[in-house]
């Protein structure tokens, strides 16, 4: 993504002030920006923003209106920095309230309050994910779990709203590379080796390995980025699970989901978008009155502190993963209506990362949130919900605004 800085000032530059101002502000925005205009038209600001995908405007003085218009009129995403004195923010209220009128994205930042900068770096976050999150292919790998009653996403709807596109790949095509695949035992050797327990046989750990291998063929012939698996039917077809895999795609990179859920792979596209971390897909085991517990079979094994191997929790067969973090922090959830014109995120901290239910999937997270959680219950949005690492909120509401979906924070 390429950002471009504008310094504006109205054509009264009478101010010996106005050196030291632009100083502060470009310290607080540095490193955040790739090219620098300053602009003394509407006409050149909206003609020298057209290259980029985004603008920094630092709002110097006011009667800088007509530029900030002009930024507006190129189509780009503005966030305008202002600051207390010369009618810095004065102007930038009055031109950012016509960009909300005409339709285009802009945000205000108060240039010295506290988290200007952080706030700054999460717009940025948001833009450059709404940016990335079109034009990608996901596969649906067996078609969708016929528990997921709600949990389905129209293809046009994708495609329309989105420009992604659904690409489905046969239970058969899976099988069939699983048989041709082989196992790779440098691979099991560094899985086990790194694993604190380990309760399965190093032969449903080699099966476990060979539907990775199968997966990872399938996403390299299909050109995808991201795929959900209707999982549960390898238990029956092939006696093992697809837990491990998914984990070990997600260290590679590819966002890979459990039982055909397409909003659920979405919701995880776009945590690791803004987080640029690995993220967890789960089931809503507990609701309180503060708290959300999260519950599944797999977690990328890069996003804990320790990992033990188990069995799949529902089948007692294959391979599931128990993963654990012992430093809480703060992490977002997320989750898309199936219609995707609605997303909510919720803001929390990791209270306990160690399993303790028996009678529970294997990696669980119980995170205290703000906000009243009994919302996922009053108003359900469909079961999954992901955990991505660190406070995107901010970053969520840019993506929303510019995706034109409604955001609900709790």
């Amino acid at each position: 993504m390429r950002v471009l800085l504008m310094p504006l000032a109205s054509k009264l530059r009478r101010f010996k002030e106005l050196d030291e101002i632009l100083r502060g502000l470009k310290i607080l925005v540095d490193g955040l920006y790739d090219s620098e205009s300053s602009p003394s038209s509407r006409e050149e600001a909206r003609r020298e923003s057209r290259e980029f995908d985004a603008v920094i405007a630092l709002a110097l003085t006011g009667g800088i209106e007509e530029m900030l218009l002009g930024i507006g009129e190129a189509g780009k995403p503005l966030i305008v920095v202002a600051h207390d004195q010369l009618n810095s923010l004065a102007a930038s209220i009055e031109a950012s309230s016509k960009l909300r009128e005409m339709g285009n994205p802009s945000w205000i930042i108060g240039a010295w309050t506290p988290g200007a900068r952080k706030r700054i770096e999460s717009i940025l976050r948001g833009i450059e994910a709404a940016l990335r999150f079109s034009g990608m292919r996901i596969g649906l790998i067996g078609g969708i779990s016929p528990w997921l009653v709600y949990s389905k996403s129209d293809p046009d709807s994708l495609k329309e709203l989105f420009d992604i596109e659904l690409v489905e790949v046969g239970r058969d095509e899976l099988y069939s590379k699983f048989e041709s695949s082989k196992v790779d035992r440098d691979l099991m050797d560094k899985v086990l080796r790194e694993a604190k327990r380990v309760e399965v046989s190093e032969d449903d750990l080699g099966e476990a390995l060979r539907v990775y291998q199968a997966l990872k063929e399938i996403v390299e012939e299909h050109g995808l980025d991201a795929l959900t698996i209707r999982c549960f039917d390898l238990i029956e077809d092939l006696g093992t699970t697809a837990c491990l895999a998914l984990s070990l795609l997600q260290d590679d990179g590819i966002v890979a989901g459990c039982e055909g859920d397409v909003p659920g792979l979405l919701s995880m596209i776009l945590g690791r978008l803004l987080s640029g971390s690995p993220i967890f897909l789960a089931n809503v085991s507990e609701v309180g009155d503060d708290y959300i517990s999260l519950a599944h079979c797999t977690i990328a094994l890069s996003m804990v502190d320790e990992y033990h191997l188990l069995t799949h929790f529902e089948s007692g067969m294959g391979v599931g993963v128990s993963g654990r973090i012992y430093d809480g922090g703060r992490v977002t959830l997320l989750r898309f209506r199936p219609d995707l014109r609605k997303l909510r995120a919720i803001r929390g901290t990791i209270l306990d990362g160690n399993p303790s239910k028996a009678l529970a999937c294997r990696t669980q997270f119980r995170i205290k949130v703000r906000g009243d959680p009994r919302r996922i219950l009053e108003d359900p949005l469909g079961n999954h919900h992901v955990m991505a690492l660190g406070d995107l909120v901010d970053a969520v509401k840019s993506f929303c605004m510019l995706k034109g979906i409604e955001a609900e924070i709790l």
